[in-house]
């Protein structure tokens, strides 16, 4: 065996909230497997697994086949993980980044034990030592980031990286979460891409979900393994030069991207708008004139059940009914109302279930608990 003279880093998620001023929490970021010098080994296939375990977190899978044409090389590898930022406390800790937990790796299917170490600047390793600094250093020194590293063998042939962790949603008061995982750095490796990659995104039921079309042109590019519609709009924030951001209304099922010879021109930038986005366009709307009433004339109203609604919030008698009906419109209840009908079919996510019969019981907590706001 022949010892790598290289070092493999990698950040297989991170997240990112678009905000402005202290208006976010930044919880994590960094990029996925790169090498830091030329390689021989390809990236044959990736399966990337996003899916929302609770409200605030992720557990993000994934799944490598790596292919080594030459003889066996041992191999120093690295995760980075930059450290938080915003609204949220950053101070470093010895023992990871405080917003990533449950981390594990395993090679060609046996666990492989990892260390963490803080470090300062991308010349963090030379000569097969690491550069680091402790946790007093690091309180002043901006932009620390944490790796954790571990030492594999990568054997003639094929080899296949799995590992897992959890990680913290960041967030905004414009999006519920939002995330930004490193696409471009595949094209390190020696085939300049991924042979077979695939994405899925699992988020939840009734998500509303954007996602900037930087590796990708159309919506029409995904699939939907269950119930869901998607637009296209320009971004709210941003200017001409900005891609177009593909709006997906997920009632039920996952997100699906899939590409043989995978060359990705940016990276995936993934938010869950919240109940400001709607609220900001009303606003102006109303020119910004008093508190904020909903008017069916008006308004829209947010698709993502995570979202907040207030029914006795509403300009009349029949705003107040289609704000308290949101819930099973969201799941598809065809109205008798003629008026909530209308307003409801306007809808862009709105896919009629004739079959749904309503019963607030089985709404969620959430959603619940909006209604009773009278």
């Amino acid at each position: 065996m022949r010892p790598a003279s290289f070092l493999l880093s990698y950040c297989l998620l991170g997240l990112v909230t678009f905000c402005r001023a202290n208006d976010g929490v930044f919880r994590t970021n960094g990029n996925q497997l790169i090498p830091m010098y030329e390689t021989d080994i390809s990236v044959q296939k990736e399966i990337l697994t996003i899916q929302r375990v609770n409200p605030t977190q992720a557990r993000i899978t994934v799944y490598y086949e790596f292919f080594n044409p030459k003889q066996e090389k041992a191999i120093e590898v690295g995760f980075e993980a930059f450290s938080p930022s915003g609204d949220v406390d950053n101070s470093p800790d010895e023992g990871g980044q405080p917003y990533i937990s449950n981390f594990t790796v395993n090679l060609n299917g046996a666990s492989v034990p990892w260390k963490v170490v803080i470090v300062k600047d991308k010349s963090y390793y030379r000569e097969g030592k690491y550069k680091t600094i402790t946790a007093a250093q690091a309180g002043d020194v901006e932009g620390f980031f944490y790796v954790y590293h571990f030492r594999s063998v990568f054997h003639t042939g094929v080899n296949i990286i799995q590992h897992t962790y959890v990680v913290d949603l960041s967030s905004s008061v414009e999006e519920t979460y939002s995330l930004q995982y490193v696409l471009t750095a595949a094209k390190r490796w020696a085939n300049r891409q991924i042979d077979d990659f695939t994405l899925q995104i699992d988020m939840g039921d009734y998500q509303d979900l954007s996602i900037t079309g930087t590796f990708f042109q159309h919506a029409s590019e995904w699939t939907m393994t269950g119930l869901g519609k998607a637009i296209e709009r320009r971004p709210q924030y941003g200017d001409d030069k900005d891609p177009d951001v593909s709006e997906f209304f997920v009632h039920k099922g996952k997100l699906v991207f899939r590409k043989a010879n995978f060359r990705p021109a940016g990276e995936l930038h993934l938010s869950a708008v919240s109940s400001y986005f709607y609220y900001e366009k009303t606003l102006a709307k109303h020119k910004g004139d008093g508190p904020f009433k909903f008017d069916y004339r008006l308004d829209e109203l947010p698709f993502s059940v995570d979202a907040d609604f207030n029914p006795g919030n509403a300009e009349d008698e029949l705003s107040k009914k289609i704000v308290r009906n949101l819930p099973f419109a969201r799941r598809g209840y065809v109205f008798k109302s003629p008026d909530i009908q209308a307003y409801y079919a306007r809808q862009p996510w709105y896919i009629p279930d004739p079959s749904y019969a309503p019963v607030e019981g089985l709404l969620t907590r959430k959603e619940q608990d909006n209604l009773n706001k009278n």
